[in-house]
């Protein structure tokens, strides 16, 4: 009875230790203790699962998924790890298979604040604006203080452009929990692809107040800034639809001459051909410059 005393007081150690180690973001050093401790304790659930929660903050999803899934076919109600595996989904883009985990966890533990925050970040990340802002709502309903729901009701505020207030909270988001910038730059990328330049703008200025010295956010808003400058607008349908945009236009373009020089007066159709003629060399030319000196 004692020696089973001592080694359950050892595997406690062992796993108060590696859960420290993660908390800190050491990571290096969390996966030493985890296999050490998994040498004397292969079976230990908590030790499986914290070996697969490194795995993914160490950015290898494959590893993360297998051990994961090996967890899960031993211990298939083990809640952090079915909420790892709907994360890894998402990373997967397997993302109705990620909601359908979600929402079963959250079935499962109404008052969970950290799978509201989970299925947030999904509907986030889908662009699903309103679903997010009610399961930001609700998980603060349930744990006020809760870093991802207080991060995700932030971020929609930021997007919609409420108030100023709304961002001081992502900048504390960002600054105390950088582990949520991944998920602000996929946003960031999300709503520019969707078209949402401004608000794609709003959070990578808020990402570059946090991080000053780094070179590719501030490629980033500078090209976002240009990208929603005034002078801009007469090239919306380039910007948004892309090299799809710039074939529909140049056919309109050249189909609306051939008809024009048979149905309207010279000089009106020479006005036209001068003004189609501008707006290709504005294309061409005055998003680089732009860029370069904003």
């Amino acid at each position: 009875m004692s020696g089973d005393s001592g080694a359950m007081g050892e595997l406690a150690a062992i796993e108060h230790e590696a859960r420290a180690l993660v908390e800190r973001r050491r990571y290096a050093q969390a996966q030493l203790t985890v296999s050490r401790g998994l040498q004397v304790f292969p079976e230990s659930v908590g030790l499986q699962y914290l070996a697969a929660i490194i795995d993914y903050a160490s950015d290898r999803p494959e590893q993360a998924m297998q051990g994961v899934t090996s967890l899960l076919s031993r211990a298939p109600h083990h809640q952090g790890a079915r909420a790892l595996y709907a994360r890894l989904l998402e990373g997967a883009g397997r993302l109705p298979e990620a909601e359908g985990v979600w929402i079963d966890l959250l079935r499962e533990y109404p008052q969970s604040a950290d799978c509201f925050a989970g299925y947030g970040e999904l509907m986030l990340k889908t662009l699903n604006l309103e679903k997010a802002r009610r399961l930001a709502e609700e998980g603060l309903r349930q744990s006020p203080e809760h870093a991802g729901c207080l991060y995700l009701a932030a971020t929609i505020d930021l997007i919609r452009h409420r108030s100023r207030g709304e961002s001081e909270h992502l900048q504390r988001m960002l600054r105390e929990h950088p582990e949520h910038t991944r998920s602000a730059l996929a946003l960031v990328i999300a709503l520019s692809a969707k078209g949402n330049d401004r608000g794609a703008l709003r959070i990578a200025q808020e990402l570059l107040r946090n991080q000053p010295d780094s070179q590719s956010l501030l490629t980033l808003v500078r090209n976002l800034k240009a990208r929603t400058h005034w002078s801009m607008l007469p090239l919306y349908p380039l910007q948004r639809w892309g090299w799809t945009g710039a074939i529909v236009l140049t056919l309109l373009g050249i189909f609306g001459l051939q008809l024009g020089e048979r149905s309207l007066p010279p000089t009106v159709f020479e006005a036209l051909t001068w003004i189609w003629l501008a707006y290709v060399l504005y294309s061409w030319t005055w998003p680089r410059l732009l860029r370069r000196y904003i």
